[in-house]
């Protein structure tokens, strides 16, 4: 058998480590290859950009867009945040081995005949193991988006730390876009006002961004010996799924601004349970 040049070598051996242990240990949110620092750092860095990116989508839309309400995005609205990292892992072991006999040549009407006869054995062990990590923030627009709010938080002061592997982090992530699509509309066709009740301006807009990231990989060795032989399939399979996902929901605070309202409140948790649904009985 022909020995792998070094290079493919190494880049066997990378993937290998890479997915080694799938389905066998409990999953980490950062990959193998990041540096220890991102690692540390990861849930904070997704929850930072975002938050910078909200703020950025806020002060954007109600600086450019004017309605009939006032700005688009009032200081007496909130944002809720759900962050939802989801990690599943799954190894299997499918060996299969021929045993092969070769016999005596046979002849029928003259004709010599090979004989040989073989069976075949094989099995299989998998292993999954599933990780879920869900927080939930709440954050008054007043007091993220206001004049001064969170300059050091944000660039230019403190500026995105792109390392992670996160696309929530290496990724635009549309939410102004989105607020400028909506709101516009709202302004146009916007929902009835509640008479003397506050808030004057009741609309809510839920935003459910998903990034799925799916790595694996298989080991598929072949060999034939006297007597035995196999192959042709791969033997183990490694696989990794990642599923990163955000749902914002703009909408009216609640009495004193410390709780979002009923229908921001109704909005997101149905966003929430949606979501949740469409992923099937397995949650991924």
């Amino acid at each position: 058998m022909r020995n792998l040049s070094p290079g493919l070598s190494a880049v066997a051996l990378v993937f290998t480590i890479h997915l080694a242990g799938c389905g066998l240990v409990p999953p980490t949110l950062a990959e193998v290859w990041e540096a220890q620092d991102v690692r540390d750092d990861m849930v904070f860095s997704i929850k930072r950009n975002i938050l910078c990116e909200t703020i950025a989508a806020i002060r954007a839309v109600n600086g450019t867009i004017p309605t009939s309400f006032g700005p688009p995005i009032p200081n007496d609205y909130s944002v809720q945040l759900q962050l939802t990292l989801d990690i599943a892992e799954s190894s299997a072991f499918t060996p299969n081995l021929t045993y092969n006999q070769t016999l005596t040549n046979g002849a029928q009407s003259g004709v010599t005949i090979g004989r040989n006869w073989s069976v075949g054995v094989s099995g299989q062990l998998s292993s999954t193991a599933t990780r879920k990590d869900t927080t939930y923030s709440y954050w008054a627009v007043g007091q993220i988006a206001g004049p001064g709010k969170n300059k050091k938080m944000c660039p230019p002061e403190w500026p995105t730390d792109r390392r992670s592997s996160s696309p929530l982090v290496q990724s635009d992530l549309g939410i102004a876009r989105f607020l400028f699509d909506h709101v516009k509309a709202a302004d146009l066709l916007h929902s009835s006002k509640p008479g003397a009740k506050k808030p004057d301006k009741i609309d809510v807009y839920s935003y459910d961004l998903k990034f799925v990231v799916v790595s694996s990989g298989g080991v598929s060795p072949q060999f034939k010996l006297i007597p035995l032989s196999g192959g042709g399939t791969p033997i183990l399979n490694l696989s990794r799924t990642r599923t990163h996902e955000l749902l914002l929901t703009f909408g009216p605070s609640g009495p004193g601004g410390f709780r979002p309202s009923q229908i921001s409140f109704g909005q997101h948790l149905n966003t929430q349970l949606g979501s949740t649904l469409s992923r099937g009985p397995g949650g991924f």
